[in-house]
């Protein structure tokens, strides 16, 4: 699911709600199916409103990739005798939630939806992907935290040790009556609340929270020029010096990321869109 393309003009926010969500899946691929879900519902001030912590079996048996076992410890048989996604309680809910006043909350929101969207649903309510307004909020290795660490990626885990201490997360668990650990669909849930009050108070200090999920809502569509190469023989190197000493390569590579576009197929947009501010200007 593109966010990029998505139309926020005529949403409205009066009687919002927060749904955070996160799912852990047997894959990464467009078929690969929810066995997990996590959610937490909270009101426009943050009041807890409800909140959902389930495993759920697969269609037709599909079996979980080892990666993604790798990634979230959930196995196969830890799926027997549970109910497919579609009967889940949070499905069940799902369409009430679906609403153009709601605000649905993720860390790598595009994901979480393209898991969806193989049930067929179609999100009404207004995105933040709060992976996508940290990269504009927060600078990489950025100086953060009472150990002063700098910053060395946008994972939500990251921002988790970096940012909150043991006690804090033992303080939101205990109202849940669970044991926060990596990877877990409801323990990031919960994670991901914390950090998206902080991207709340970078949005906007002073403003009323209603107009900082606004701001989020655009940092969400709005791509991030990036800096530095993660990949490839130039990783590390500023794009700027890349575009001094190989120019070619930088057009090689906008021009191949045009390809997959016409193709239908998704890109990085935000070095989609680096490449063309710098090739474009």
């Amino acid at each position: 699911m593109d966010l990029f393309d998505f139309d926020f003009s005529k949403q409205e926010n009066s009687g919002s709600k927060l749904i955070f969500f996160d799912t852990e899946t047997t894959g990464n691929a467009q078929d690969d199916q929810i066995v997990e879900i996590g959610a937490v519902v909270k009101d426009i001030n943050g009041n807890l409103i409800e909140y959902f912590d389930e495993l759920c079996s697969t269609v037709d048996g599909k079996l979980i990739a080892p990666e993604a076992m790798v990634t979230h410890g959930i196995r196969n048989e830890d799926l027997e005798g549970k109910e497919p996604f579609t009967k889940s309680a949070f499905w069940q809910k799902i369409d009430s939630l679906n609403r153009p006043e709601n605000y649905f909350i993720a860390h790598n929101l595009p994901f979480d939806l393209e898991r969806l969207k193989f049930y067929g649903f179609n999100p009404k309510a207004k995105l933040i992907d709060t992976l996508q307004c940290a990269k504009h909020l927060f600078e990489e290795d950025e100086i953060l935290g009472e150990y002063a660490y700098a910053l060395p990626n946008y994972k939500l885990q990251t921002f988790r040790y970096i940012l909150f201490s043991k006690e804090d997360e033992e303080r939101e668990a205990g109202r849940f009556g669970i044991e926060i650990k990596a990877h877990s669909a409801l323990s990031d849930v919960i994670i991901l609340e914390m950090f998206f009050n902080e991207l709340v108070k970078r949005a906007c200090k002073e403003c009323p929270k209603e107009e900082a999920l606004e701001i989020l809502v655009k940092l969400s569509t709005k791509p991030v020029l990036v800096k530095k190469f993660k990949f490839g023989k130039y990783k590390g190197k500023k794009i700027a010096e890349v575009l001094e000493i190989d120019r070619g390569y930088l057009e090689w590579l906008y021009n191949d990321m045009k390809k997959q576009k016409r193709n239908g197929e998704s890109v990085d947009e935000n070095m989609f869109n680096t490449l063309k501010a710098h090739l474009e200007a």
